[in-house]
């Protein structure tokens, strides 16, 4: 039998897609995880696949922890993955209690992955790998930049703070800036210099044994998307740059870090990579590799329980992948492009993140909680 099969498989979250991406990769390798979702008010997904074995809704992190530490087995430990940097966060502060309980994600010791989720500690380590990095500069809010020149565009410091996408903006001048500290939240704020993008690349991968060994599947590039934000439809290739790869694993092992990652680059106007930050959880689009051929949960849980990376077979040169959701919100919702041109465009992609053939229920709760709400406006 498979070792993998002895194990428990959890995922640990809020209900919402990316959640629901790892859920079907392990799914459809006949694992079904063990889902402990926060309560978020959001639409449900998560709670209608059919690759669920059991559905625990809390009302905190804490409570979700408490669950997930019920769980704990030193003989057998359950594989845990995480889909948010807010529950990345508390697993990294509890480190010690997980330990040899659980395969997790973590960086060795309790605090390191909260300290590189950092914007500036992680700009400084991809700085010293050899990474091109934006002019950037650490205020608190209300406090005007003093080292880079405007154009700037503000972020917090941390992914997890309560402000990290209110807070984020472009502004172009000194009252500009001071006009929208005025709405923001953040106690402190990262200023970088704005960069005119062409694109935004990502690059898909795992660690095990402390980031000693790394393995990196697929890049994708947008096909549109907004000064600020990402976009929802995009394409992917097998990520073949030596150079680049090198420099990532080299942050990877520095860092000590075992799990499921994402790298992000801003593409500048003469194609170079600007370095942006490293998620060390699974992103939003996680199931578009699962789609390639890449089944990213089940590879890095095969590889830990193996020692070695386990890589896969046969990967496809390319394909298309849509956030149906997050698409539709930025282009019909704004009056960009029709219904029917939306429509036809989504029909010929190859993968689709809230549509699932094999896995139906979430998309049609999704879209029917989307109409109720449209129905309740008016």
């Amino acid at each position: 039998m498979n070792r993998i099969f002895e194990h428990k498989h959890i995922i640990i979250g809020g209900d919402n897609l990316n959640s629901l991406s790892i859920i079907r990769s392990l799914g459809e390798k006949g694992i079904f995880p063990i889902a402990i979702i926060v309560q978020e008010n959001h639409l449900p997904q998560v709670r209608k696949s059919k690759y669920v074995k059991n559905y625990i809704e809390t009302s905190s992190f804490d409570e979700s922890f408490d669950v997930l530490l019920s769980y704990g087995d030193v003989s057998c430990p359950p594989f845990v993955y995480t889909s948010d940097d807010n529950h990345q966060s508390m697993l990294d502060e509890h480190y010690d209690q997980l330990v040899n309980k659980f395969h997790f994600f973590n960086a060795g010791q309790a605090g390191r992955i909260n300290y590189y989720m950092d914007k500036e500690n992680l700009c400084q380590l991809a700085n010293e790998c050899g990474f091109r990095v934006p002019k950037r500069e650490v205020v608190n809010l209300g406090v005007l930049p003093t080292q880079i020149t405007y154009p700037v565009i503000t972020k917090t410091i941390n992914s997890y703070s309560a402000g990290w996408k209110r807070d984020v903006g472009i502004y172009y001048s000194e009252s500009e800036l001071s006009d929208a500290y005025k709405g923001m939240i953040s106690e402190r704020l990262l200023l970088q210099e704005y960069i005119t993008k062409k694109n935004e690349l990502e690059v898909h991968g795992f660690s095990i044994n402390g980031g000693e060994e790394v393995y990196l599947s697929y890049y994708s590039l947008y096909y549109r998307f907004t000064e600020t934000t990402f976009g929802g439809y995009k394409y992917y290739k097998p990520f073949v740059d030596e150079k680049v790869a090198a420099k990532i694993e080299q942050m990877i092992r520095k860092v000590h870090y075992t799990g499921n990652f994402e790298v992000e680059f801003l593409v500048d106007k003469d194609d170079e990579l600007v370095f942006l930050e490293i998620n060390f959880r699974f992103p939003l689009s996680n199931y578009a590799c699962t789609y390639g051929g890449a089944n990213m949960p089940y590879l890095w849980a095969q590889s830990t329980l193996q020692d070695k990376i386990v890589y896969p077979i046969g990967l496809k040169d390319f394909f298309t992948c849509k956030n149906e959701a997050i698409d539709f919100n930025q282009t019909v919702g704004r009056k960009k492009i029709s219904f029917a041109k939306w429509m036809k465009e989504t029909i010929h992609t190859d993968c689709l993140l809230v549509y699932n053939r094999h896995d139906i229920k979430p998309f049609l709760s999704f879209w029917w909680g989307k109409v109720k709400k449209i129905v309740k406006k008016h």
